[in-house]
């Protein structure tokens, strides 16, 4: 029911305009991952900002971690050989409900130009965006989110990875 939810709200921010967290990424990414920030579709940046946001109102107030808020998502759509549409979305969502081993060999494909690399780029959007946050002069500890924002074993050694999984299922 949640992804339901997210795909509703990500549906919404086409119509309605909206605060999409340009002033907050400027405030808190370094210039050349504004760029990237800006580069993301409205629903993902509203996305974004809304974990940022949800991480302040919790007290998290680190820049890196609200940095790694702002660009976590980045590699799904900025850096990767394919650009992740709405509706590679909803079939993730569908493949990892039905059989997500068939995610697994979709995404092996992650060359430029192929059908599968939407699927790829799902798969590996966590290290895409590390290395984008990386060229972009992020700090290391940006970075390192980044690159771990999916990974439920580290977030069990890392509270503000935690915290940053924690808003990112709710947002």
């Amino acid at each position: 029911m949640y992804r339901v939810w997210q795909f509703g709200r990500a549906v919404g921010a086409w119509f309605r305009p909206g605060d999409d967290g340009q002033d907050l990424a400027r405030h808190a990414l370094p210039a050349p991952a504004i760029a990237f920030y800006a580069a993301m579709p409205r629903y993902d940046r509203r996305h974004a900002a809304g974990v940022a946001r949800a991480l302040l109102a919790r007290g998290h107030r680190e820049p890196e971690l609200v940095a790694a808020a702002l660009l976590h998502d980045v590699g799904k759509t900025v850096g990767g050989p394919a650009r992740l549409r709405l509706w590679h979305r909803v079939t993730v969502v569908l493949l990892r409900a039905v059989s997500p081993g068939l995610l697994s060999r979709l995404g092996r494909d992650g060359r430029a130009g192929s059908w599968r690399a939407a699927f790829y780029v799902q798969l590996h959007h966590a290290t895409i965006g590390a290395r984008l946050a990386e060229q972009a002069g992020c700090p290391s500890r940006t970075v390192e989110l980044i690159r771990s924002h999916e990974d439920r074993v580290a977030a069990a050694r890392d509270p503000q990875l935690a915290a940053l999984q924690a808003v990112d299922d709710q947002n």
